[in-house]
């Protein structure tokens, strides 16, 4: 796709949470908790930094459960990155969100619920909901820019103006919208249907908003899951996800394509970023040659990149399948 070297590296500090998230793949494919050790956090940044590389994401499980958060993430900014951290915002005081303001540059808060109770039968925790809020308020007091998460479940998106009004309440930069990922406990956990009903429902809510101020799916969709038109208007497409534009480093220090997509590209402490991105399995990605046949002709492919290779292989057992969530045949080929 032309991109010489990754947008952003995200590194998996830890792969513990203090929610139990029923959509979550995380908590179905990790057997047992690895933390970094922050020398090797810190060899990781050094080399990201070294490489050219100018963005990192520190993500997790809950990356506040690692004891060395703030201690690497003052690093990766001495080190000259763009740092951003992923959360569930429920462990946050105000004195680690004063803390971490002056070298956090974006912090993206799930936020899948909209009140303790919603939030305890969807995430498995009580209790914590009105900390969060108070983080989100904390960060951006702080000046930090807050972005929201939500997963498009289908509790969610009967329930998407609400979300749309309680967030337009809270100061929060971003809205991001994520479609859930097939996981061992569900490898179905959303229907074109659904999706189709969330695509309508954020057309609307745009509708009035300027377009750099699009609330947008952000993980990969395929756009043929309902009517692509409208789906290209609040889907971004692929390029977040399967290596298009960032790798992944979990906390084993294994190089991914993504969070997901569990193929090794090399070790994080030897194997430079660079070979990885440019390996001949990843070449083959970013030419989008694991896509299905039906998808080569589609106006779309370039933006939609034939939705989710991880889901593909992960329903219909091939980086060449169709994205379970795909009706390619719906919609005429232009």
């Amino acid at each position: 796709m032309g991109i010489k070297k990754p947008f952003e590296i995200s590194l998996e500090v830890n792969d513990s949470c203090n929610y139990s998230c029923e959509f979550c793949f995380g908590k179905n494919s990790v057997d047992k908790r690895i933390d970094l050790s922050r020398e090797q956090a810190k060899k990781v940044i050094e080399k990201i930094a070294a490489e050219g590389i100018e963005r990192i994401r520190f993500t997790g499980g809950e990356p506040l459960l690692w004891p060395h958060l703030q201690e690497i993430i003052s690093f990766a900014k001495q080190q000259g990155l763009f740092t951003s951290l992923n959360t569930n915002g429920s462990l946050f005081s105000k004195e680690s969100a004063k803390e971490l303001a002056p070298v956090l540059d974006d912090v993206l808060v799930s936020f899948h619920a909209l009140n303790d109770k919603s939030e305890q039968q969807l995430c498995g925790q009580k209790g914590l909901f009105d900390k969060k809020i108070s983080a989100i308020k904390d960060l951006a007091n702080q000046g930090v820019f807050v972005r929201a998460s939500t997963i498009l479940s289908g509790q969610n998106i009967s329930a998407l103006e609400e979300f749309n009004k309680t967030l337009e309440n809270l100061p929060v930069s971003q809205w991001v919208l994520l479609r859930p990922i097939p996981n061992s406990n569900d490898l179905n956990p959303i229907s074109c249907t659904k999706i189709a009903e969330a695509v309508e429902k954020l057309v609307a809510i745009n509708k009035n908003r300027k377009n750099d101020e699009f609330h947008l799916i952000e993980n990969a969709l395929p756009f043929c899951c309902a009517n692509p038109e409208n789906v290209s208007k609040v889907a971004l497409g692929g390029i977040r996800e399967d290596g298009h534009s960032s790798l992944f480093i979990n906390s084993s220090l294994e190089i991914k394509p993504s969070y997901f997509l569990n193929r090794e590209l090399g070790s994080a402490l030897e194997t430079p970023i660079k070979e990885a991105w440019e390996s001949p399995f990843m070449q083959k990605m970013h030419a989008l040659e694991f896509i299905a046949e039906q998808c080569h002709d589609c106006k779309y492919v370039m933006q939609c990149m034939a939705g989710s290779r991880f889901s593909a292989l992960r329903v219909n057992k091939s980086l060449y399948a169709l994205d379970p969530l795909a009706s390619s045949e719906k919609f005429i080929r232009q």
